[in-house]
């Protein structure tokens, strides 16, 4: 195989902003910190996904309802994998079932807390594995799903 095999998933990704932003133009400028990767196993995923890095127990997502894995490549770069298991019937169960393993969820960034506390179409504040997270409104309820970590514009390191 040549070239990264994280530029698909990273493309996707850009993609789902785009889609995002046709509707709440904001969206637009923030770069994608983090993809969320729905999976029915963990374990097996992690291992599927070698190629992109190792995995380790993150805070569970409660806005989508998972259990969750992240790594860090290497290349700071690039956005964090976060491995998504649904652990309820929410909105990533949803949209796992609809439409199968892969990109669910997508986590963008911003430096300003100001962006995100006076944009009415953001849900509350809820914990997530790459910080606390608010859901973009408005989206189909199947998704993908977008995300904004306020204070957040760089990747996040381990640890």
């Amino acid at each position: 195989m040549t070239g990264d095999p994280w530029d698909p998933v990273v493309a996707a990704a850009d993609a789902v902003r785009a889609d995002a932003a046709a509707r709440d133009p904001w969206l637009r400028d923030l770069p994608v910190v983090g993809i969320g990767w729905a999976t029915v196993e963990l374990d097996r995923a992690a291992g599927d996904l070698v190629a992109i890095g190792t995995f380790t127990p993150a805070a569970r997502d409660e806005t989508l309802g998972a259990a969750a894995r992240r790594t860090r490549r290497g290349d700071r770069t690039r956005p964090t994998a976060v491995l998504l298991e649904p652990d309820t019937e929410g909105r990533l169960a949803a949209a796992l079932a609809r439409f199968g393993e892969g990109v669910r969820a997508v986590y963008l960034g911003t430096l300003d807390r100001a962006d995100v506390d006076d944009t009415p179409n953001l849900g509350p504040s809820r914990p997530g594995p790459l910080g606390p997270a608010r859901l973009v409104i408005g989206r189909p309820p199947w998704g993908p799903h977008v995300l904004v970590l306020a204070g957040v514009t760089r990747h996040r390191r381990d640890g």
